[in-house]
């Protein structure tokens, strides 16, 4: 036995090394699916043999592991990451497999690629794992960053004030085509309609109406900006404020008050007209109460203003998007489980939302009457899936599934018209009306095709969501200006972007958002790396058998499988909530020791 110990460990230098050169040669392979197996940059380059070099070290490290668990958790997740990867890369390049399933040199470059990112991912997640194990806490002892109201205010303030020059440069805010609609919803110059939370509507009234009032409707939209600077900035501090009440590691909280502050798309956002603002703030505060419950759910349920802000929160993230509907219903039976011990108090919460629900869509709809948004919304993937069926086996289709598809899309141009990544040039020919006379038509139509096509049923769906998990795919982040209609009711309201502050050097920093060219800066605004941070910060959960935590991510988790349908790639804004929220995901496990149960 001890020989075969002494073997081993004499023969684990050699094996580190030849799995860091095999690293080293996949990641510099190139993925052409048109040529052979050959290298993308010159192997005369210094740059490999430290990335060698530091990937021998990263194995090296791992190989001391002793812990099953961790191994375990560890290679699963890289081997999901490394599938991400692979995959996502043949989306990107060829908006389909072809990149993997072409022929056999792709088949073998993925394959070498595959196990070259799972072994360097799997070395890179167990030492983030045994760094966390090992982490050390820098205690808050300063009386200017801990739980107390004086910090509260100072951070809030100090959020508040790093976003005024957002507002002086891009006054009097940022006002898109769906804002816009909104706008015009809310003077009655177009009807009401849900496609766009009515809700939200109502607000942007209040402010362009005092906006008709002064005869300005560009004073309008600057008090709708200030105002959601000024909520959105209090719950970020309260954000703060809650994490030093829980503990979690000064060194953290300053990383999360500099991230809510200086992070540019905060600053943007925060004077953007868009719905996805509120709701991700709405989603915020249910997430924090959400870790009120996973941590110590006996205190939250005996305490009536916790149930009161769980109601509301899960309120307003129903009411501010529609697909706030989802998170909030799909969550509840979670809770059931998790606290069935208060099933009576959860019965009570419950009945309470889903009853301001109908009263919502009931009587108010009714009274304002408010129609509701198109179907096709909620059906952009299997629209998608037709219309890449149609383009590309349009040939192989019977005259009967021709009819059927026409039937729901009926247009003569679906091929032309079908664009992998956005299926708004498609489901803009949706008959919602041969949807209202026959859904479950439309249902088996969709399960035919798919057991006929599933190759193209699969690429059509992932390249439609692909921006979603792939941390490299590219999409833009914020809008800077105010749309220029040329309807002429829409011109009426004369809404012009008017700077009270030409500021060049925030310009110049908020230009970094459209630097996806520069390394590590473009990751910071990838939808697909932060999902990976948050997939990383779950799979710790596990590993640590912190059980009680995993309800934390619920909320986020099923509003990332709705974003995966939606009608883009990668719509930063649709899961910006992941972003706001992601300090509370990742720091719950910064906590000091002490404060662990």
């Amino acid at each position: 036995m001890e020989k075969i110990k002494t073997i081993l460990n004499n023969v684990k230098p050699i094996v580190i090394i030849i799995l860091s050169i095999f690293v080293t040669f996949a990641m510099n392979m190139n993925m052409d699916k048109n040529t052979a197996i050959r290298y993308s940059f010159t192997g005369n380059s210094v740059f490999w043999i430290i990335f060698f070099a530091l990937t021998y070290w990263l194995l090296q490290k791992i190989s001391k592991i002793t812990s099953k668990r961790l191994k375990v958790c560890s290679i699963l997740l890289a081997i999901l990451l490394a599938t991400f990867e692979v995959v996502g890369n043949t989306i990107d390049n060829y908006l389909d497999l072809s990149g993997i399933i072409e022929s056999q040199i792709t088949l073998i470059k993925s394959a070498i690629k595959w196990l070259g990112y799972s072994i360097l991912f799997y070395g890179v997640i167990a030492n983030i794992f045994k760094k966390l194990e090992e982490k050390e806490f820098l205690k808050g002892t300063t009386k200017w960053f801990t739980d107390n109201k004086r910090t509260f205010f100072w951070v809030w303030g100090l959020i508040f004030i790093a976003w005024i020059p957002y507002f002086l440069n891009y006054y009097p805010g940022v006002v898109t085509v769906d804002s816009m609609s909104q706008i015009c919803q809310s003077l009655g110059i177009h009807g009401i309609s849900n496609h766009h939370p009515i809700l939200h509507t109502f607000f942007i009234s209040i402010f362009m109406n005092i906006g008709k009032a002064f005869g300005n409707y560009n004073l309008g939209v600057a008090i709708y900006s200030i105002v959601q600077m000024i909520v959105a900035s209090s719950i970020f501090s309260f954000t703060i404020y809650y994490m030093a009440k829980r503990k979690i590691d000064i060194k953290f909280r300053i990383l999360t008050l500099l991230f809510y502050a200086f992070y540019p798309v905060n600053g943007l956002y925060s004077i953007t007209m868009w719905k996805d603002i509120p709701f991700a703030v709405a989603m915020l505060i249910f997430t924090i109460m959400m870790t009120e419950i996973a941590i110590n759910k006996e205190h939250f349920m005996k305490s009536k203003l916790k149930n009161a802000l769980f109601i509301i929160s899960m309120i307003l993230v129903i009411l501010f998007r529609n697909n706030g509907l989802y998170v909030a219903i799909l969550t509840i039976p979670c809770l059931f489980i998790f606290a069935r011990k208060y099933y009576k108090k959860l019965i009570v919460i419950t009945c309470m939302v889903l009853a301001t629900y109908a009263i919502w869509k009931g009587p108010v709809f009714s009274i304002f009457n408010i129609g509701e948004g198109s179907p096709r919304e909620a059906l952009s993937i299997p629209l998608q899936q037709f219309a890449r069926i149609t383009k590309y086996h349009g040939d192989t289709l019977t005259d009967d599934e021709r009819w059927r598809i026409y039937k729901y899309l009926p247009t003569n141009d679906l091929s032309k018209v079908y664009t992998p990544r956005i299926s708004d040039l498609v489901k803009n020919n949706f008959s919602n009306e041969a949807f209202a006379e026959d859904k479950i038509g439309l249902v088996k139509l969709y399960f035919k095709l798919a057991l006929k096509y599933p190759r193209a049923t699969i690429e059509s769906f992932l390249c439609n969501n692909s921006g979603y998990w792939y941390p490299e795919t590219v999409n833009w982040v914020v809008a800077r200006e105010i749309f220029e209609t040329k309807q002429e009711e829409e011109m009426a309201l004369d809404l012009k972007a008017t700077p009270i502050a030409d500021l060049e050097s925030l310009e110049k920093w908020d230009s970094l958002l459209d630097r996806r060219d520069l390394p590590i800066n473009s990751m910071l605004y990838s939808i697909g790396f932060v999902f990976w941070l948050v997939l990383i910060s779950l799979v710790y959960t596990i590993y640590k058998k912190q059980y009680n935590l995993l309800i934390i991510y619920i909320p986020i988790a099923i509003l990332w499988l709705t974003t995966i349908a939606s009608p883009v790639y990668g719509e930063f804004r649709y899961i910006y909530s992941m972003f706001t929220c992601l300090p509370i995901l990742l720091g719950i496990h910064f906590r000091e020791r002490t404060a662990q149960k």
